[in-house]
């Protein structure tokens, strides 16, 4: 049923679940212990309780009781009792002291049962979260190629969570559910071996009918969970890529994706429920018909004189007992299946096979280190999907030497790096790494190298490397922990970043984001080219770590690896030949093969493909803008700059003022571009793509936003205003909760009703017939209304919570982009995922038992005064108590765990997902054990305050269970008081302490729910406060005016009011024709075009849209106008067709194929098996960088937009494919009247401009 393995996690588990078990089992004693103590107490007023004869009867009262019985002498005992009836035992001291013993017991069992399970429960998951993160470890820097990101931050968050129910109240309610039936029958069986046979045989029952729907269940559960957690990942693929969606205004489609996946878990949800929910009903009716059967089997029994009347009460109260445990075992069955499914798939990533890494460690001193490619094959995929990569690659890398990597984009440069750097393996062929020791030289084959081996000795820069969330200081040291601040400024002026930091408030500890998302990409590659200088390794490998990066930054990093190649073996793969020049070996890649190697001077000479890139810069040269080219200003654009000076105006330049700069520069591509004068100050140079929240240095979790926090009521109020919509299900789901409520309580009560029937003495009037019938009735509605309520409320809160995650998505749209670069992913996959599921507790389980609990306690107060009011004063009294006194207290004393908890769980979340996304730098840079360190504290600390929560939960628990005893108590003191002088209200009084006693299942149902409810609420808050949130900029405009060009109007911008990043910037974006916007990167490029794109309202001037003001453009149809292509390309997981659909989506293949020639990917594509179904992989992951970005471009070309913005379009591609898509570019302005505006920090970029602004 469940993997044994969960019991080997951790030391002592299997005595702590035994321990809970031995709690709740010692508690149930103490409650069979507390009915034989309440029924010693009746039986000082029970004795006087005598058949009556009817005949005798003259006089009935409404209610069939005898007014004026005939003497016989049965009555006269009665009549005597009068006075001889005391109203208290003569042994009265020893029960006090008996009750006092079982309150002892009881509370101190029930809290330690919360003690033993929440410490189990965590230990596993703090055993399994370990385990997890290790296995990550293990498979290495290349685990990308075994498993995805997504299953492995929702197994490590909410998969793991789930495992904590199975623990907590599953895996123990199992073993006591086979305990209790056995122990009650050792009790119940001296009193009425029958009865207690009966109710012996009937528990069983119930294990049947949870093994067969465990059995029929597995599979829809498995199907569940996978929807659960298909799910997720669509929303993280979503959430990371949303940007590019809104881009293309296909954020729509994704809502329309997502709402039709949580549409398709709703339905899958209440199939599981219906599962549930029959096998609960099935349950129930087992339970209250054995209950009833037992029951009757003592009234017959005492029908015929086998039993007193004590004992027979003994079997009604106890009889509930027999079934409870395992009902509640039912109850818990959806929980443990979920956490039986989540440990199968969290194994399933645990099983992952290890890829072999060898035992020889290099030895830490060697003078340097060699690398041999010989005859070196590798392909991803297998089968029909395989993709071969590189094939007979033969070449080597000298210490001393710089060895630069070139070839087109796609050519298996980053596939080799990918190799050396053992972020692939299961290759062909040998790579060797050459070593000398002391004079004396070695080689070992790669993959005969340990892992920690390799990772020490080999650091690679990639374009992409990861910067983790929190500050400069904590990512540089990861490469050197012993590093001196003095190191860190060093690497970081060789780096040319150090002046950025010096202008930071935090200097060293600057804060990093999530995703570096404070930084520009230029700035994010020095500060990772920085961490991999302060790496004393023996092999450097920089794959494109310099895309990003300005001209002249890049020239002083190029410098840096040529003096570190004086003393290391450094491999720089490059697209950009003029990178290669000066390297002391050229190896140059060409469809996954080594075509030449060599030095610059030769391979030049040589008709190679060298010679083909090197004279590709030639061709490229002659890429400039078309001889035809005209630039149309558009009217409107025209007329608002006629006062900002005649010559750009008449000649239809750009206007443009950045930072301190107070003219324009802006020339004709045809002659040299002219630098305009500009404040370079690093300050300045602050991140051009930064969020208000970023920029400040602080990551904004949800729920964190500033303001008052809502308070309960208001919260309950917004909530049930949800609800309102779905009312008549809710009425209906009350109704019949109601119903069968009272079903379970009157059901003894009927049983004690029929005993004194037979008595003579009818209680309301029923007969022993009518009584039995009655009871009967009550066990089969138990079980129909409870499937009726929980169907109806489960399907109000899937209804809603489905509702929930259209409305975060459709928030995180409206907030996007601007708002969500400060935001963590992980915590946004937490709320959309935990969080909306913990509102369940609010919808399913609270607004019908609040309803439920107040109408029963009503109807109770009415029973059980048509009995005594005294009855009724006691019962309304502690119902009060019980109900609203203690929840209140309870709430009190846990309302800031459920903030804290969700915060600390959402931050793991955070992190997790962060250390996955940079799991090769942890790997690489030897920090496996210190990141693994922060995942445990942060778990342990969450386990902190769950366990300041159970504790709590415990002391309440036990409490709520202690005022029944002492409502139960009061009411047999009650008893024995009205019975005291009045015998014929015996019977009244013994079936009011039953009501009372059996009353409570509702009214402890709220008091339970403020441990849930920590929780809800501070979901529904985060989500509020997503949903509440107010975004960057607010889309209300309706205007659909015709594109006629775009302009700034003396317009100012900054992310914080001390760091201006646009400065009274006037600037005419062009009505057709190629705008360029030139200069080092973190100058306010990549602004300027989010600021046309609208990401943000400027702080003051205005951005106008064919002479509209901005904002009164409607915003899909402005996006449909204008379309850009940022720095970094994401690709969702998918196909390349359906990446391109993103934006056509009714794009033929036609289409598809054209757009691919155009960004020169076509050739590529029609070389994979399957083509445009070719699945990219998460992040792209299957393709190179290149690739990526010009399939991004792909995309672009497919749009058709009027305004086309580029961000750095080509920095990541060959000198020949730049050449091509510039070229496509310019045929793309030829073609048709369309504007385009081209950033980039290189010169050579701007050739195809008709205009260069430079900043």
């Amino acid at each position: 049923m469940f993997d044994k393995r969960l019991f080997s996690l951790t030391s002592g588990i299997k005595r702590l679940v035994a321990a809970k078990v031995v709690c709740l089992w010692v508690s149930l004693l103490a409650d069979i212990g507390f009915a034989y103590v309440l029924v010693g107490l009746l039986g000082n007023i029970l004795g006087y309780v005598e058949p009556l004869d009817a005949s005798k009867c003259t006089q009935l009262n409404a209610i069939g009781r005898c007014l004026n019985p005939a003497q016989t002498q049965g009555d006269s005992a009665l009549e005597s009792g009068k006075h001889a009836l005391s109203a208290y035992p003569d042994n009265y001291g020893m029960f006090i002291l008996f009750i006092a013993v079982i309150v002892v017991v009881k509370y101190v069992a029930t809290r330690c049962s919360a003690y033993f399970g929440t410490r189990a429960s965590e230990s596993v998951k703090l055993a399994l979260r370990e385990k997890l993160y290790r296995k990550m470890l293990q498979l290495g820097p290349s685990y990308a190629q075994r498993v995805r990101t997504s299953d492995v931050v929702q197994s490590a968050g909410e998969g793991i969570e789930q495992i904590q129910s199975f623990f907590e109240l599953f895996l123990p309610q199992l073993f006591y559910s086979i305990l209790a039936p056995i122990t009650l029958f050792i009790f119940v069986a001296p009193v009425n071996w029958p009865a207690a046979l009966v109710l012996l045989v009937c528990a069983p029952l119930i294990v049947i009918i949870v093994g067969l729907v465990a059995m029929s269940a597995s599979r829809v559960f498995k199907k569940y969970w996978g929807k659960y957690t298909d799910m997720g990942a669509a929303f993280l693929d979503d959430l990371q890529g949303l940007e590019t969606l809104k881009t293309f205004d296909a954020d729509g489609r994704a809502a329309e994706d997502m709402n039709r996946k949580a549409e398709e878990f709703r339905v899958m949800t209440m199939r599981v429920l219906q599962i549930q929910l029959r096998s609960l009903s099935a349950m129930d009716l087992v339970a209250y018909g054995g209950t009833a059967a037992g029951i009757g089997v003592a009234i017959w029994q005492f029908m015929i004189g086998q039993i007193w009347l004590p004992a027979a009460l003994v079997v009604a109260l106890l009889s509930a007992s027999f079934f409870l445990p395992l009902r509640q075992l039912g109850s818990y069955f959806h929980v443990a299946m979920n956490g039986m499914t989540s440990t199968k798939r969290i194994f399933a990533l645990l099983d992952a096979p290890v890829p072999h890494h060898g035992s020889i460690r290099l030895p830490s001193v060697a003078d340097s280190v060699s690398v041999t490619f010989d005859h070196v094959g590798f392909a991803y995929g297998s089968g029909d999907d395989k993709n071969i990569a590189l094939h007979d690659v033969d070449f080597s890398a000298q210490p001393g030497q710089l060895t630069a990597i070139v070839g087109v984009s796609g050519s298996g440069k980053s596939t080799a790096a990918g190799l050396l750097g053992g972020s692939l393996v299961g290759y062909d062929g040998s790579i060797r790494l050459g070593y000398s020791l002391l004079g004396t030289s070695a080689d070992v084959e790669l993959s005969d190298v340990a892992e920690q081996s390799l990772t020490g000795a080999v650091t690679v820069v990639s374009a992409r490397s990861h910067l983790f969330a929190g500050t400069l200081r904590q990512n540089l040291v990861m490469a050197k922990p012993g590093a001196t601040d003095n190191d860190l400024w060093v690497a970081l002026h060789q780096a040319r970043i150090d002046d950025f930091v010096c202008a930071q408030p935090g200097g060293l500890d600057m804060k990093i984001e999530q995703d570096a998302a404070n930084l520009s990409g230029g700035q994010r590659q020095r500060f990772a080219i920085a961490r991999a200088l302060l790496r004393d390794s023996a092999i450097y490998v920089f794959d494109e770590a310099t895309s990003s990066v300005d001209v002249e930054s890049e020239n002083r990093i190029l410098a840096t690896i040529r003096d570190l190649a004086d003393r290391k073996t450094v491999l720089m793969i490059t697209h950009r030949v003029a990178n290669a020049v000066l390297a002391d070996q050229i190896v140059v890649f060409d469809h996954g093969t080594v075509a030449q190697t060599g030095q610059h001077d030769a391979l030049v000479v040589t008709d190679g493909v060298y010679a083909k890139l090197f004279r590709a810069q030639a061709v490229f040269e002659h890429v400039s803008h078309r001889d035809d080219a005209r630039m149309m200003v558009g009217s409107e654009q025209m007329r608002q700059l006629a006062g900002m000076g005649s010559r750009a105006a008449a000649s239809g330049a750009s206007a443009l003022s950045m930072g301190d700069t107070s003219q324009s520069a802006s020339q004709s591509a045809a002659e040299p571009v002219s630098e305009a004068s500009s404040t370079d100050t690093a300050a300045n140079a602050n991140s051009a793509d930064t969020s208000p929240d970023a920029a400040s240095g602080t990551a904004s979790a949800v729920g964190d936003t500033p303001g008052k926090r809502p308070g309960s009521m208001s919260l309950i109020g917004r909530l049930l205003g949800e609800v309102r919509p779905l009312s008549l299900y809710m009425v209906q789901a009350c109704l019949y909760g109601t119903i069968g409520h009272l079903s379970a309580t009157f059901l003894p009560v009927f049983g004690v009703c029929a005993l004194f029937a037979h008595l003579g003495h009818p209680v309301w009037g029923l007969s022993s017939r009518t009584a039995v019938i009655c009871m009967v009735v009550c066990g089969v509605l138990r079980g129909i209304m409870r499937y009726a309520e929980q169907y109806m409320n489960h399907n109000v809160a899937f209804r809603l919570l489905a509702l929930f995650r259209s409305k975060a998505f459709a928030a995180l749209r409206r907030l996007a982009p601007a708002k969500l670069a400060g935001k963590g992913k992980g915590d946004l996959i937490s709320l959309i995922t935990t969080d909306v599921e913990l509102l369940e507790i609010f919808f399913a389980h609270t607004i019908s038992p609040v309803v439920i609990a107040v109408v029963t306690t009503v109807v109770f107060a009415v029973a059980a005064f048509t009995l005594d009011p005294w009855f009724a004063l006691l019962l309304v009294v502690s119902h009060l108590i019980v109900g609203v006194l203690l929840p209140r207290r309870f709430a009190a004393s846990v309302r800031t765990l459920g903030p804290k908890i969700r915060k600390y769980s959402a931050q793991l979340d955070d992190v997790m997902l962060d250390d996955m996304h940079g799991l090769d730098e942890i790997i690489r840079f030897g920090q496996g054990s210190k990141r693994l360190g922060n995942i445990v504290s942060r778990t342990r600390r969450l386990w902190s305050e769950r366990s300041r929560l159970s504790r709590r939960t415990g002391r309440f628990t036990a409490i709520g269970g202690l005022l029944v005893i002492a409502a139960t108590v009061g009411a047999v003191m009650v008893a024995l008081r009205v019975s005291q002088g009045n015998p014929f209200s015996i019977p009244n009084a013994v079936v009011a302490v039953v009501l009372i006693a059996s009353s409570f299942g509702p009214t402890l149902a709220l008091s339970a729910l403020p441990a849930n409810l920590t929780q809800t609420f501070a979901s529904a808050r985060r989500l509020f406060a997503l949903l509440d949130e107010r975004p960057a900029v607010v889309e209300t405009g309706t205007d659909k005016p015709e594109y006629d060009g775009m302009a700034f109007e003396h317009v100012d911008f900054s992310y914080r009011p001390d760091q201006p990043i646009v400065r009274n910037l006037s600037l005419a974006v062009p009505k057709t024709g190629i705008l360029g916007i030139q200069g080092p990167s973190g100058r306010g490029k990549s602004t300027v075009l989010k600021l046309l794109m609208r990401y943000w309202d400027p702080k003051r001037g205005q951005v106008r849209f064919s002479g509209v003001p901005l904002p009164q453009v409607d915003a899909a149809y402005r996006r449909r106008v204008q379309t850009m292509m940022s720095q970094e390309t994401y690709l969702f997981d998918g196909s390349i067709a359906q990446n391109l659909r993103i934006a056509d989506e009714h794009a033929s293949d036609e289409q598809l194929r054209e757009a691919l020639r155009k960004a020169s990917v076509l050739d590529l594509v029609d070389s994979l098996p399957d083509g445009l179904d070719t699945q990219v992989g998460e992040l792209g992951g299957r393709l190179s960088e290149g690739e990526r970005q010009r399939i991004g471009l792909a995309r672009v070309f497919l749009r058709k937009a009027d305004l086309v913005l580029f961000d750095d379009p080509t920095s990541r591609l060959d000198a020949l494919n730049e050449a091509v898509i510039l070229t496509s570019i310019n045929q793309m302005a030829a073609e048709r009247d369309v504007a385009i505006v081209l950033v980039s920090h290189r010169q050579s970029t701007m050739r195809v401009a008709d205009v260069v602004v430079r900043v």
